[in-house]
């Protein structure tokens, strides 16, 4: 199994240039007191992604300590999510940018730009020539400060990009802050952030509103971190909005529209990927006495787009994986989720399977997308049987580059 589209890795120039910074800041340190004080300040930001998920602008936006662990430990894990999530948009839904004219990327929430700065690098990395408007929201000032120096000092890894700032608070977001129309808008582990407070209609109306602003071919990426909670709001929050408007649709996670079954309860795993990523070398260093778990990065996501998503023909054929795979000791397995919304375990004897079957079979992901030859496959309720790998072709199996 071989991937279907290769995304470029996070740059040795950006994370070299978070710890300068963080080294310019406190000469007088030397290198383990600045090793030290960010590692204590990355188990704050950990509990509080994780656990408590509560906000306020000393959080991380404010204090340059704060600022300073987030770019050296976390920033190149919410790049590297955004970046998957839009080369699905790009690979798997058939996104194209305007034949004149810029494109025009709105990232809300983008505090130091690790989601924004990340769509400029992959459109580059995909050879798209046309001039990239980037509009930063954020109520940090000190954060966008930061994006706007980072994205100065790499200019070589977004060339023919700009960068407009805007301090203000988002919950009140609205036509009246922004004239324009976007061909993207981010929301990068910021919509529960934002909303943390709103009742879920308020959301719904927030979001809505933010919806507004794509164009007619625009696209709206919401990232959130891998909590059941969150991603069960997230997709809540997006399949309400657009079952209250005719013009707009869902295109991911799943297929032909359709919401999460997550929503309503319907299914055994909750919709979140997991994608390997090799860690930073400063990442590690930081976290050698930590022991955080570094090894993949772990998220839930939501597009949505005016643009009616490709019909495909309902049924197990064409799916999402949705599990880990799993070799036991007779077979190997995972589930998926079908065009239909229904959920399937597809499973292989491994007697059957020659040495590099089974190597292609563990190559999966989970959040890869797959389609099913039908001939060979036995079906059983939700149960698809199969003798062959060669069965099953790559539709969206997004790798990074080593």
């Amino acid at each position: 199994m071989k991937p279907t589209i290769s995304l470029p890795s996070f740059p040795h120039s950006v994370e070299n240039w978070w710890w300068a910074e963080a080294v310019k800041n406190w000469p007088e340190w030397g290198n383990e007191r600045l090793l030290n004080s960010l590692r204590k300040e990355i188990i704050s930001q950990s509990d509080r992604f994780n656990k408590g998920r509560s906000f306020d602008p000393s959080s991380y936006g404010a204090r340059d300590l704060s600022i300073f662990a987030y770019g050296n430990f976390y920033f190149s894990r919410t790049w590297i999510s955004m970046t998957f999530a839009i080369a699905e948009i790009f690979a798997r839904c058939n996104w194209s940018p305007p034949k004149k004219g810029p494109i025009r990327i709105l990232d809300l929430g983008s505090g130091t730009g690790s989601s924004g700065l990340a769509s400029l690098h992959l459109l580059r990395n995909f050879e798209i020539k046309n001039p990239i408007e980037l509009t930063a929201w954020d109520y940090s000032l000190k954060s966008l400060s930061f994006l706007k120096s980072l994205h100065q000092a790499c200019s070589n890894l977004w060339p023919e990009t700009r960068v407009f700032l805007s301090r203000g608070d988002l919950r009140t977001f609205s036509r009246n802050d922004q004239k324009e129309n976007f061909d993207l808008i981010l929301l990068g582990f910021s919509f529960n952030e934002i909303m943390q407070d709103q009742e879920i209609l308020e959301q719904e109306v927030w979001l809505q509103e933010i919806c507004n602003f794509m164009k007619t071919s625009g696209f709206l990426v919401m990232t959130e971190p891998a909590e059941m909670t969150i991603c069960r709001k997230l997709q809540i929050n997006s399949f309400q909005v657009q079952k209250k408007n005719k013009d707009l649709f869902i295109h991911g996670p799943y297929f032909n529209g359709m919401p999460c079954p997550f929503t309503e309860g319907k299914n055994k795993f909750f919709s979140h990927e997991i994608r390997s990523y090799n860690p930073l070398k400063t990442v590690e260093r930081l976290n050698r006495p930590l022991r955080l778990e570094i090894g993949n990065v772990k998220y839930g996501f939501t597009i949505l787009s005016p643009t009616s998503p490709k019909k495909e023909s309902s049924g197990f054929q064409l799916f999402r994986l949705i599990s880990p795979v799993k070799k036991r000791k007779g077979t190997i397995s995972f589930h998926g989720m079908g065009t239909d919304g229904k959920e399937y375990l597809y499973e292989f004897q491994r007697r059957d399977l020659n040495k590099k079957e089974t190597h292609d079979l563990q190559f999966l992901e989970r959040g890869d997308v797959l389609r099913l030859q039908e001939a060979g496959t036995k079906k059983f309720d939700n149960r698809i049987r199969l003798n062959s790998a060669q069965l099953i072709k790559g539709v969206f199996i997004p790798r990074l580059q080593m």
